[in-house]
Formats: structure tokens, C-alpha cells, sequence
């Protein structure tokens, strides 16, 4: 939680109270949305009305003696009407040859909250399934790893540039705090990265503003 005080702000983090004069939101929407509340009924609705999909990815890892089709690209993604549970595959080797060993095949399988109640070895199976139609692959994976986000990936409605201008303008009325994340200009990490540069650009700036004032003043 948030509360204002005399000199800014303090957050409430894990029990204990921080003082601060600045603070930036790094945080879905809808988290984003319920920490605001206190401060602007308007902001908060606006925030909490942006939506949001859960992710999913599996890596499935082969020997590469068997893996018995050609990677040449760097993988496919499933058009929605063909789609059954799988909505894309990444190629690793030929995207990132670090991230796999040189005798070894790496995929990495995304799927869509729709599959979120399934068992590790249930999507797995699935994965498998899905790729021997899609590929005719009929190498046994090693071993799988499965990776499960909740409302993580936000969805750009129609209206959300105007949605979002209307959130730059509210918070505009909120001297010290700034948001950022994937809700708002850019879904992939490196939009995530630039917003909260972007921030901390725009922190160091209002402090050097105000210790220039002071300065000036004495």
C-alpha cells in the first residue's frame, strides 16, 4: 500500500514502512490499479480496465543424434483457425545457440491460458502430440520444463492508446510516482526495459530540477 505524507510518499513493503519522494509502479495494470485507489478513483478504474491473458511456455530438450527433422528458420507459430492447444514453437539453437548444448535440441512451445489447468506431463504429452502432426517429429524428448505465468500478458483492446493518454494525463496529477510494465506502450521486454529508463530518466531529472532550485533560492 501507498500513503502520502508531509515530505511524499511511504510504501508499505513486507510489514515495515519506507519513506520516500519517489516511487515507480513496475507492476501489472490491475496491481497498479489497487495501489492507486486511495489517490484517484478515475486513474484506477482506467488501469484495472486494461486485460490481461495468461502465458504459458514448455521447453522440450532432445538429443540431437535423434532428432529427426531439419531446423531451418527459427520455428512457426499456429494461425488461430488451425489452432488446437499449440500456438507457436521456437527453434532455440537457431534463435540463441547459447542457450542449448552443441549435442542437444532445444524447442520451446507456447500456449495460451486455455491450457493453464493442464499437468506438466498432460502438455507435455499434448506438445508432442501436436508437433508429430505439425512436423512429423517423432524423437522422444529427454526432458521438459514448463513455465506458468497468470495475468501476465496484457491485452491491447481497441481504445487503449486513448486509455493510455488518459492514464498519462491522471497521473500527471500524481507528482513522484511513475508506472510502467507491459500494460501500457510495448508488450515484449525490451518496451518494459525503456519504461522504467524512461522513469528513473524522469526521477533524476525532477530531483536535479529541485536540487538546482535549492541552490538558486540559497
Amino acid at each position: 500500500s501507498i500513503e502520502r505524507t508531509p515530505s511524499g510518499y511511504r510504501v508499505r513493503v513486507d510489514g515495515n514502512w519506507l519513506e520516500t519522494e519517489q516511487i515507480f509502479i513496475g507492476a501489472p495494470a490491475y496491481v497498479a490499479a489497487k495501489l492507486l485507489w486511495p489517490f484517484d478513483g478515475a486513474l484506477s478504474g482506467l488501469l484495472n480496465s486494461i486485460p490481461y491473458n495468461s502465458s504459458m511456455t514448455l521447453s522440450l530438450i532432445y538429443d540431437k543424434k535423434t532428432f529427426d527433422h531439419p531446423l531451418k528458420g527459427f520455428g512457426f507459430l499456429v494461425p488461430k483457425r488451425e489452432r488446437k492447444h499449440l500456438k507457436a514453437c521456437t527453434w532455440v539453437n537457431n534463435k540463441f545457440n547459447f542457450r542449448a548444448a552443441d549435442d542437444k535440441i532445444l524447442l520451446r512451445c507456447f500456449f495460451g491460458g486455455d491450457s493453464f489447468a493442464e499437468s506438466d506431463e498432460s502438455l507435455a504429452q499434448i506438445a508432442q502430440d501436436e508437433l508429430r502432426a505439425i512436423m512429423s517429429l517423432q524423437a522422444k524428448p529427454l526432458f521438459h520444463h514448463v513455465g506458468r505465468w497468470a495475468d501476465s500478458m496484457a491485452q491491447y483492446t481497441v481504445g487503449h492508446k486513448q486509455r493510455v493518454e488518459q492514464i498519462k494525463t491522471l497521473m500527471g496529477q500524481l507528482p513522484g510516482i511513475g508506472i510502467g510494465g507491459n500494460g501500457y506502450n510495448g508488450i515484449g521486454v525490451p518496451d518494459c526495459i525503456h519504461s522504467g529508463k524512461e522513469a528513473a530518466l524522469s526521477i533524476a531529472q525532477k530531483l536535479g530540477a529541485a536540487v538546482t532550485t535549492h541552490v538558486a533560492a540559497r
